[in-house]
């Protein structure tokens, strides 16, 4: 049925051909045993299908049991291709695994009694309103692994509001750059799946201390600013509002 669901909507969607952010959230009992399973998976699939970036990133939400699992893709053309090719390969990819080193016994069926999948929402990056176009890509490898922290923020918009968001986040990006404020900024639309949420907002940083300690200083010059205070002012009528916030932490040793 999902499968039918993102075939859909490809077709309904052509035009589409931005990034693409795939979210599972899955809650399991034992992160390690969810580890080595994640782990033995994904290399069967990409020894399987051929692939050295399956651009796959593991998050975990502190406090909780969850983790969220994010696959992106170039377009939703391209994701449901990847999709395709799972499931016409599964005989293959089972077949790879059955050749690998054999996992511990009973890892599998602990999987199956500790860890649960919960659902899947499908994002559309929208670098207009994001200001890690500038700031990320200019990265290397090694500087964006350090940055192991994501302030998650998801925003609802009323009706016919999208527009007055959008225009309001780029107002407040130039507004930055002219300010000299620089940050990892990125700014996601709901495509599929999100219950509530018609965007989300990604602040990346490489900690926790440092997201706090930095938005700190954001603020500060933004004070002195009379354009960010007519901004803010902006906000008191404004037809949107965040509806939750979350923080996740990469696990830099799931990334596939």
């Amino acid at each position: 049925m999902k499968k039918l669901i993102f075939t859909l909507l490809v077709a309904a969607t052509t035009g589409l051909n931005a990034q693409i952010m795939v979210v599972n959230e899955i809650e399991t009992e034992s992160s390690e045993n969810f580890s080595t399973m994640v782990t033995q998976w994904m290399a069967a699939i990409k020894t399987t299908l051929e692939i050295e970036d399956a651009k796959t990133y593991t998050f975990a939400e502190p406090g909780t049991k969850k983790i969220q699992f994010l696959q992106f893709h170039e377009s939703l053309t391209e994701m449901v291709a990847y999709r395709n090719r799972q499931d016409e390969n599964q005989e293959k990819i089972w077949n790879t695994l059955q050749s690998m080193e054999p996992l511990p016994e009973g890892t599998v069926d602990a999987f199956n009694d500790v860890t649960s999948f919960k659902e899947s929402s499908v994002w559309e990056f929208m670098p207009e309103l994001s200001t890690t176009p500038e700031t990320w890509t200019i990265l290397s490898r090694a500087e964006k692994d350090e940055q192991f922290y994501r302030r998650i923020q998801f925003v609802n918009v009323k009706m016919n509001a999208d527009n007055a968001y959008e225009d309001w986040n780029k107002k407040m990006n130039a507004l930055d750059k002219k300010l000299g404020i620089s940050y990892h900024y990125a700014i996601f639309k709901s495509v599929f799946g999100a219950k509530d949420a018609d965007y989300m907002v990604m602040c990346i940083d490489k900690s926790q201390f440092e997201y706090f300690s930095n938005w700190e200083k954001r603020t500060e010059i933004r004070e002195q600013s009379a354009e960010y205070k007519a901004l803010v002012g902006e906000l008191s009528i404004s037809q949107w509002s965040i509806i939750s916030e979350f923080t996740w932490n990469r696990i830099l040793e799931l990334t596939f």
